[in-house]
């Protein structure tokens, strides 16, 4: 069984979807692969570094260029809010741009919760839509309540 991927929006011609962490160690490139049978063209991990070495995917990066995904990766503390907001708005043009070339981007934490959450909605709120739509919707399609704190929900909702 393979990590789930949650489709959340459309943006231009790409998509934009969350998930969990992909299963690490030796079943981390199988993982990659179904991504790329997914036709997901970038990858953005949200891990920090201790926990990509915790949770076996050191090896993330070399596998999503063997199978033709970009990958980026934008370290933000688990349960916490991103360092820079200059960098915040780099990485969402990043993944817009990629998405007015039509491809899919995918965004993992560990959990699938909080961290992607915050920036799949940055990304949401930049095309107009209200901090409160943004979380019930992806609570809607995670089947959860998202994100992980009201410290998040509260970043989410000053985002503009």
């Amino acid at each position: 069984m393979f990590t789930r991927i949650y489709w959340i929006e459309t943006i231009h011609t790409g998509s934009i979807g969350i998930m969990p962490r992909p299963r690490g160690n030796e079943d981390l490139e199988s993982e990659i692969l179904y991504l790329a049978k997914q036709d997901v063209k970038m990858l953005v991990c949200l891990l920090m570094p201790s926990e990509i070495r915790e949770l076996g995917l050191q090896k993330e990066k070399e596998l999503c260029e063997k199978h033709q995904i970009s990958f980026l990766h934008f370290p933000i503390p688990d349960r916490s809010l991103p360092d820079s907001l200059q960098q915040v708005y780099q990485l969402i043009n990043q993944v817009e741009q990629t998405c007015l070339e039509g491809k899919k981007v995918v965004f993992h934490c560990r959990g699938g919760i909080g961290r992607v959450t915050l920036m799949a909605g940055a990304i949401l709120r930049k095309t107009g839509l209200a901090s409160e739509d943004i979380i019930k919707k992806i609570s809607q399609i995670r089947g959860l309540q998202v994100p992980d704190t009201e410290e998040q929900a509260e970043w989410l909702r000053r985002f503009k």
